[in-house]
């Protein structure tokens, strides 16, 4: 959920143009509190306050969405064909929630909607969820994003709590606008990254967590870059959610896929408790179905696609803006030049573990190794990456998913 490093800025530009542990003393204070969520001051009436939207011109409309295969000598293998439906009416609506996406971060606070880089975040989502428009209808609203500092576990709780309820205001609001006057009765696709991913977490216990009817449109709830999801050992339901389950067979539908990558080599961080998702405010609020249990819970990510054992990556998918390799295609795949697993140390350490594993006299460039230098790379890996690593292997799962569920 930190802020998007410039070279990331700078990236997504050029594909356009084509932890600490924080132990508080004041828990009882913190029980007896709660946060009330704002009503949303945004206008989702307005197209504005949209990234894309299928009443919306964007540059998503009538975007290639091909995928060219990159072989190890660089010659285009193959090509995916990816039909572009952002604005056709399937019977499936994709509702994606993009991460922070701000040029500042020098205090924890919301930043208004006109002063957010929309360039960068129109960019965000076709980078990491611009394929997933093949199913249908694309809603990506505009929000006010709460700066990389108020995740902190350095920052007060409440006052955490405060300025993600006002984040949360208004994708709650989003959302509620596209089912009065959009959904009529269609499936959905949740999908969002970092804190994109976290405020679909609290929009699934507040809006979905209780109704039947929305549970059942619900095809998957796909949060990238969201670690820390809970239940009680050995189950995959009742923690963050009561009655939304952890996805654990490829074709289930109406449950959760989360998922967050390191680097095979790397330790995986020990719990940061000063994170929002363990916030008492929000917990106390109704947003989280109940609070973690050290002693009784297990953190949980998607295992179904990639297990335990390590296997080759299927399809590293990235925008070819930095790499000129895909003959006409604005999306490149490297296949066979990662491996993954889904990597479990104990009950609360989970991650989906990739290394880089070249072929021999392989030339394709490995699309992972800046990540190593940025600031954030110890506590969150290749965070930023979470939706190129990850994509293919949710994609066929979605594919399942909806041939199995209607």
């Amino acid at each position: 959920m930190q802020n998007r490093t410039v070279s990331f800025l700078f990236a997504v530009l050029a594909f356009l143009n084509c932890s600490k542990n924080n132990d508080n003393d004041d828990d009882v204070v913190w029980q007896e509190e709660t946060i009330e969520i704002p009503a949303s001051t945004v206008d989702y009436g307005s197209m504005d306050n949209w990234v894309f939207h299928p009443d919306k011109t964007t540059i998503l409309s009538n975007y290639n969405l091909n995928v060219s295969v990159v072989d190890k000598n660089l010659q285009i293998q193959s090509i995916i064909p990816i039909t572009n439906n952002s604005d056709t009416n399937t019977g499936i609506d994709v509702f994606f929630v993009h991460p922070t996406i701000l040029t500042h971060n020098s205090i924890p606070e919301n930043i208004p909607i006109e002063d957010q880089p929309e360039l960068f975040i129109s960019g965000t989502v076709m980078v990491q969820g611009g394929l997933l428009s093949k199913y249908g209808r694309m809603f990506a609203p505009r929000y006010r994003q709460s700066t990389g500092k108020t995740y902190q576990d350095a920052t007060d709780k409440k006052l955490q709590a405060s300025i993600i309820a006002v984040s949360y205001s208004d994708v709650k609001a989003a959302f509620l606008n596209y089912l009065k006057h959009y959904n009529n009765g269609n499936k959905i696709i949740l999908a969002g990254h970092s804190q994109g991913s976290y405020l679909l977490a609290l929009l699934l216990r507040d809006i979905f967590d209780n109704d039947n009817n929305l549970q059942g449109k619900l095809v998957t709830a796909a949060l990238g870059g969201m670690g820390y999801v809970f239940a009680a050992k050995d189950e995959y339901l009742g923690g963050w959610w009561q009655n939304i389950p952890l996805c654990t067979m490829i074709e289930e539908c109406g449950c959760v896929q989360n998922w967050a990558s390191f680097d095979e080599g790397q330790n995986i961080p020990e719990i940061n408790y000063g994170l929002p998702e363990f916030n008492p405010y929000l917990i106390k609020g109704g947003l989280v179905y109940r609070e973690f249990d050290q002693n009784k819970d297990w953190f949980l990510q998607d295992f179904s696609y990639y297990t335990e054992q390590m296997q080759p990556l299927q399809y590293y998918i990235t925008p070819d803006a930095n790499y000129n390799m895909g003959g006409g295609n604005n999306f490149i795949a490297f296949n066979d030049l990662y491996n993954v697993r889904y990597r479990r140390e104990g009950l609360q350490k989970v991650v989906l573990s990739v290394e880089y594993a070249p072929l021999p006299n392989d030339k394709r460039p490995n699309d992972l190794a800046g990540e190593v230098i940025s600031p954030n790379y110890e506590n969150w890996g290749y965070h930023i990456k979470d939706y190129h690593i990850y994509l293919w292997a949710l994609m066929q799962q979605i594919d399942s998913k909806i041939f199995n569920c209607q």
